[in-house]
């Protein structure tokens, strides 16, 4: 009976983690409070309860570690992204931008890599708490957050985006904005085609995926906007792409797809719910053929 009411502690504190996990982007304050005053106290109770004070004292610093990390660290790794992201976009986006990206070239690439390397970091270091060097594994996540501030606050200027009025804009690190206007835009080309999962990655997937590619009249290199998933939203991007390029007399061409490629368009279309005739319009698939 004493196990029992234990473990149901546990998971009403794991519940209640979670729950705060989840809140953290809406109230930060409100999420750790919840956190470190109701859910890590319970948890601690709940195990205490479940095996005894002495057993708790000999493994309770790896279940507490493990218990830190999925419900603190990691959320609070992933809240602190988001909200960098969240503040460059509400620092330079307005309403007439179509789509905003917060890095214009394969640098933003990097912070994105160094914030995964922190938190295989931060895993090493909490999912295993008799490791040793603990040290070493310490100075190298200090260094790595440092590395990250610095490098954010350096790169916070580098941005790109589809202004509806303006154009194709895009700003390095040192602020220094480009504008490449409709009326230097020759066509505007989409490409579907299929993205094939990894072997190497098991969270990759097999799924439609498709690019927008802007031709400019008089420059060599192409401006491409790439949609990794289908979503309402990237679809309505697309659209509203279209119509820009209607509404400035630009051709707007759309590669034909092969038979696999219209498979996983029509599945991914079913399993996201999304409405066919809406969408079968912009990608120009005929309905008849199908």
């Amino acid at each position: 009976m004493r196990k029992f009411c234990g473990i149901i502690i546990i998971i009403f504190s794991l519940v209640l983690a979670l729950s705060c996990a989840i809140y953290m982007h809406e109230d930060v304050i409100f999420a750790n409070f919840m956190l470190w005053l109701i859910s890590v106290p319970l948890y601690i109770m709940g195990q205490i309860i479940r095996t005894s004070k002495s057993e708790f004292k000999y493994r309770g610093k790896r279940w507490l570690s493990i218990y830190i990390f999925c419900f603190f660290i990691l959320p609070l790794l992933i809240y602190l992204h988001v909200f960098y992201n969240d503040f460059k976009e509400s620092t330079f986006v307005d309403e007439h931008y179509i789509i905003f990206e917060s890095a214009s070239s394969s640098l933003g690439d990097l912070s994105i890599g160094v914030f995964v390397i922190l938190i295989f970091l931060f895993a090493g270091r909490f999912l295993n708490p008799e490791l040793k060097r603990k040290r070493l594994l310490n100075v190298t996540i200090i260094g790595t957050i440092l590395f990250l501030i610095g490098f954010n606050y350096f790169m916070f200027s580098d941005y790109r985006g589809i202004h509806e009025e303006k154009g194709l804009i895009s700003s390095d690190w040192k602020g220094k904005k480009h504008i490449l206007s409709f009326e230097e835009i020759e066509s505007v080309y989409v490409k579907p085609y299929v993205h094939y999962a990894s072997l190497s990655n098991t969270a990759d997937e097999t799924r439609f995926v498709w690019k927008v590619i802007f031709q400019p009249i008089q420059q060599n290199d192409d401006v491409a906007y790439y949609f990794p998933m289908m979503s309402e939203s990237n679809m309505e991007q697309t659209i509203a792409i279209q119509k820009i390029a209607m509404e400035n007399d630009i051709p707007f061409i759309v590669e034909e797809m092969d038979q696999k490629t219209l498979k996983w368009y029509e599945i991914d279309l079913e399993l996201e719910g999304l409405e066919n005739e809406r969408y079968d319009e912009l990608f120009q698939v005929d309905q008849t053929a199908k």
